[in-house]
């Protein structure tokens, strides 16, 4: 059984999708209704969600009037939760620890943003060996049940490609030598 889904059975589901939202939006700050219609969880119970992750300081609160807006809370206890829960993280960092011992591989880019079970990596560099990215790829899927979509090109493809808006949105450059 794997970690993730070892918690999921020893939480509420729902508590950790709120965990995770703010795990994944950790500097922004959300409201109530807003936190419940993109973890798709029902305001009555995200709202008992919230206020147990405040309890605990996971979460502080922010009142603006009769507003109330929540965020992380960036203590040691958070940071643990964080590194429990958010298998996914992981699973990309052990993706971009195999791709800086691949001597062709100059550069990893995720491209958007890492999503629960996926993500999206550029890999740049010269005569990139395929067959043992896709051999970490599989690697990867077996070992945590996460997808990683690689693209590999050469750095003048890249130039082009984002000249000619292929590659809009946000790219965070993952390791570069």
């Amino acid at each position: 059984m794997e970690t993730i889904e070892l918690l999921g059975k020893l939480f509420d589901e729902k508590k950790l999708r709120v965990m995770n939202f703010f795990f994944d939006n950790p500097e922004e700050e959300f409201y109530i209704r807003e936190i419940a219609k993109k973890t798709k969880t029902p305001v009555a119970t995200c709202f008992r969600i919230i206020n147990k992750l405040k309890d605990l300081e996971i979460l502080k609160e922010n009142k603006i009037k009769k507003f109330k807006l929540y965020h992380l809370n960036k203590t040691k206890n958070t940071e643990f939760l964080q590194d429990l829960v958010a298998q996914k993280k992981s699973a990309l960092n052990d993706f971009v620890e195999q791709m800086t011992t691949i001597t062709e591989v100059e550069q990893a880019i995720l491209h958007g943003r890492e999503e629960k079970e996926k993500a999206n990596v550029l890999l740049i560099g010269h005569n990139i060996p395929v067959e043992q990215i896709k051999r970490s790829v599989i690697d990867i899927k077996e070992r945590y049940g996460f997808t990683i979509i690689d693209l590999t090109l050469e750095p003048d493809q890249l130039n082009k490609m984002s000249e000619m808006g292929l590659f809009p949105g946000r790219r965070t450059v993952l390791f570069q030598k």
